[in-house]
């Protein structure tokens, strides 16, 4: 009976980068025919061809493998012809469980044509599972180096995904870089002015839905793009989910920061992405134009931070009270809620005390207008007594008139402090580039010695630059914080109306006592100034 062989090739990105000559050797076709010229020769009949293009010899979802090894269970035919052994597979597991198991179960004979591996032939098994756990150490080695070569790419400030955040888009130039997408841009930034007035996500993203705004899945395909989000499952309605707008209230990339390697593969071997711990995130500061400014963004952290239910009336959608987050009880600590009385009267309640029926704490009902009231009187009180003396007038004026002149110099003190921390990521990665050169042979020990003791040098000049340049940067911004802080006041004499922005620029937290026997009830505020 003549021998039937199934003929298998693959192909891998790895094979590819390997330079023209190794990829015309290694090209789908030209193994095609050197394994067709083989089974020729050998007076196989050849019952079909199977090729995987562009997968990893460690992959075990290759369709047309698992074609092929399908019909090799079924009896199909008797011979499975490859280039070599690591066409087939680079995985050691692999390699055990069909070569030296299941093939001799199913009477396949393996052949392996350039490095003459052949099961039908005694005495191969040991010659061809030390091939196997080469192939793998190949395999780890290569995840190795490219991760490491991935990793210092982010380090120094390239962006290597292929999607970037809503916001921003691939420079058109070097995909690398990312670029402020005016129109995306222009909605984060109305979110993050919206919930600084005091709503809250759930309506943030109600609106955006209601006016029509794309979600981020929407906008990139209508820009053309094939982009796919499993995780926004609303995004084919058109419907801003809640997590969406609570990402984007908390992306540090909004900064200018650029944030990478936020998760990994479990293993070289696996397909399994894990999460990587905050702390060992790859983190590049100032890396690209920002879209939110520090102070708003911190603001809006401090605001996250606290969670704080919103209830509106029936029929109405939530709206945060104007001290949301901001108003906690004296006696247990806990948040304040608010509640709807007779005529529209809306009061603040202890929530621990609501939700155990005054077993654990007490009410401590306050009116919200009093409140208002309260709050309002004393920051105008307080602004008064700044501005009261003819000198505190003077040194407000002198603050006013100088913080263009501060903020001009800041920028120019941060863009300067930039260019240094880059320069010292480019010397360090110069000393390992140098390093790896004389490991390989390509410098010798004087020339790696020279090359280490200029970069060296270079190193300690931008660290005496950073070190300066950081100081005075963190003088300037209190010099800004100050100025900021008093042109808040003064907004607060021309317009004494409360609003969300006044309660989140002054006041840290409200803390609010139980009446005494006399009626009388405490109120104390926690100022940030």
């Amino acid at each position: 009976m003549q021998d039937r062989v199934a003929i298998y090739c693959r192909l891998s990105k790895e094979d590819e980068g390997k330079g023209d000559r190794c990829a015309d050797s290694e090209s789908i076709q030209n193994q095609k025919l050197l394994l067709v010229e083989h089974a020729v020769k050998q007076g196989w009949q050849i019952h079909g061809m199977y090729a995987d293009d562009d997968f990893s010899g460690l992959d075990k979802e290759r369709p047309a493998l698992n074609a092929m090894l399908a019909e090799a269970r079924q009896g199909r035919f008797n011979i499975i012809l490859c280039k070599n052994q690591s066409r087939f597979s680079r995985d050691m597991e692999m390699i055990e469980r069909y070569l030296h198991n299941l093939f001799v179960q199913w009477g396949i004979r393996f052949v392996g044509v350039v490095d003459h591996v052949d099961t039908g032939m005694k005495g191969g098994k040991k010659a061809r599972q030390i091939s196997g756990l080469v192939n793998e150490w190949y395999c780890e080695d290569i995840s190795e180096n490219v991760t490491a070569a991935l990793a210092a790419k982010k380090r120094n400030g390239q962006y290597l995904g292929h999607w970037c955040t809503y916001g921003y888009a691939l420079h058109p130039a070097d995909r690398h870089k990312l670029v402020v997408d005016d129109e995306a841009a222009g909605v984060v930034r109305e979110m993050y002015r919206q919930y600084l007035s005091g709503q809250g996500v759930a309506t943030i993203a109600n609106g955006l839905t209601a006016r029509g705004v794309l979600t981020p899945t929407a906008y990139k395909r209508a820009q053309g793009k094939n982009y796919r989000n499993p995780a926004e499952r609303n995004a084919a309605h058109g419907a801003w989910a809640v997590s969406t707008v609570r990402r984007i209230l908390r992306d540090e990339t909004y900064l200018g920061h650029l944030i990478q390697g936020r998760e990994r593969k479990l293993h070289y071997k696996s397909k399994k992405v894990v999460k990587v711990a905050p702390d060992e995130w790859i983190v590049v500061r100032d890396n690209h134009e920002a879209i939110i400014d520090e102070d708003a963004f911190a603001k809006v952290q401090s605001r996250l931070g606290v969670r704080s239910a919103a209830f509106g009336r029936k029929g109405e959608p939530p709206k945060a009270h104007l001290f949301a987050g901001k108003v906690r009880c004296l006696q247990c600590g806990g948040t304040m809620q608010k509640h709807h009385g007779r005529n529209g009267v809306q009061y603040l309640k202890c929530g621990l005390a609501l939700r155990t029926g005054g077993r654990e704490c007490t009410l401590h009902t306050l009116r919200m207008d009093a409140l208002r009231q309260c709050v309002e009187e004393r920051i105008q009180g307080i602004s008064a007594a700044f501005v009261s003396e003819e000198q505190n007038e003077a040194v407000l004026r002198e603050l006013l008139s100088a913080a263009d002149d501060t903020a001009a110099e800041w920028r120019k003190k941060e863009s300067a402090l930039t260019v240094q921390r880059r320069r010292r990521a480019e010397l360090s990665e110069g000393i390992s580039a140098a390093y790896m050169d004389k490991a390989c042979g390509g410098l010798t020990e004087v020339q790696f010695q020279a090359i280490c003791r200029g970069a060296e040098a270079g190193l300690l000049q931008c660290e005496a630059a950073i070190n300066r340049l950081e100081a005075d940067v963190a003088e300037l911004a209190g010099e800004l914080e100050a100025g900021e802080q008093s042109e808040a006041i003064k907004d607060c004499l021309d317009d004494c109306a409360l609003t969300q922005e006044m309660v989140n620029d002054f006041v840290d937290y409200i803390e609010i006592g139980e009446r005494d026997a006399a009626g009388v009830q405490g109120v104390c505020i926690h100022w940030l100034f």
